[in-house]
């Protein structure tokens, strides 16, 4: 029978989880890249967005949210299926305006540029893939209602 020496198994266990946690650290920051958001039919204001799992049933709980005046990009994410929704707050009150109806009044976009003929579409019905490396996801801005110039009055 061998006998095993207590500090020997903790010095080899010990030695080996912290080589194997330094790989996995070293690998995982690797992975990540950036996913970066390039608007079509760009308007004036400042645009919000927000960075969803593909996964996930709704657009409440973001991974990610970033807002700009310019270029937008999401930092050190994880390969994987992920979905985008943004807007353009043009009256820069920092919310989504939207009618009565619950339509917006504000352009909007998604990631994919899904129809939204049937109303806001569904993080998997806006997903795409991002791998190692940087990501480019252009979205086109679907416009909101047309606002009505009040400062003009009407002469009868």
């Amino acid at each position: 029978m061998v006998a095993i020496m207590p500090q020997h198994v903790n010095r080899n266990v010990t030695r080996t989880w912290l080589v194997a946690s330094i790989v996995l650290v070293i690998m995982g920051s690797a992975q990540a890249a950036d996913i970066r958001i390039q608007i079509e039919n760009a308007s004036s204001g400042v645009v919000f967005a927000e960075l969803h799992s593909a996964e996930a049933a709704d657009w409440d709980s973001p991974l990610q949210q970033e807002r700009s005046e310019q270029d937008l990009v999401f930092r050190d994410v994880p390969p994987g299926r992920y979905a985008v929704q943004l807007f353009v707050d043009q009256n820069a009150n920092g919310q989504l305006d939207v009618t009565r109806r619950g339509l917006p009044d504000e352009p909007v976009g998604f990631s994919n540029n899904p129809r939204l003929l049937m109303g806001k579409p569904t993080p998997s019905g806006s997903a795409f893939d991002h791998g190692n490396a940087d990501s480019l996801v252009q979205i086109e801005l679907r416009r909101g209602k047309p606002r009505r110039n009040t400062d003009q009055s009407v002469e009868r």
